[in-house]
């Protein structure tokens, strides 16, 4: 992947992680799957909010959810904060490697 095309498909979960809510349900979501319910009683914030929140976060990648009934369940995607993790890696790699010139 070139670096313009990283850098485009890395944004958006980047500025999604940079807000302390979302942040916050993410940490939650690790723990396992979520239904709406538990994850704004656990943050103490209303329902609408945390659902706002939630929407960010699915479309920046970094969330799934699916249907069980009438309730939605949310998760981590795994695939993709792995992809996080990489390049993250990859940049203190970097970093490291210039440090030692």
């Amino acid at each position: 992947m070139n670096n313009k095309k990283q850098k485009t498909t890395f944004l958006e979960p980047l500025k999604a992680l940079s807000d302390n809510t979302r942040l916050g349900i993410v940490l939650f979501l690790a723990s396992g799957d979520k239904c709406v319910c538990e994850i704004f009683e656990e943050l103490k914030l209303p329902q609408n909010l945390v659902s706002h929140h939630l929407g960010i976060l699915r479309q920046s990648g970094l969330i799934i959810n699916r249907r069980e009934g009438k309730w939605i369940y949310y998760s981590l995607n795994r695939e993709r904060i792995k992809e996080l993790k990489e390049l993250l890696t990859k940049i203190i790699a970097t970093k490291e490697k210039t440090l030692k010139c």
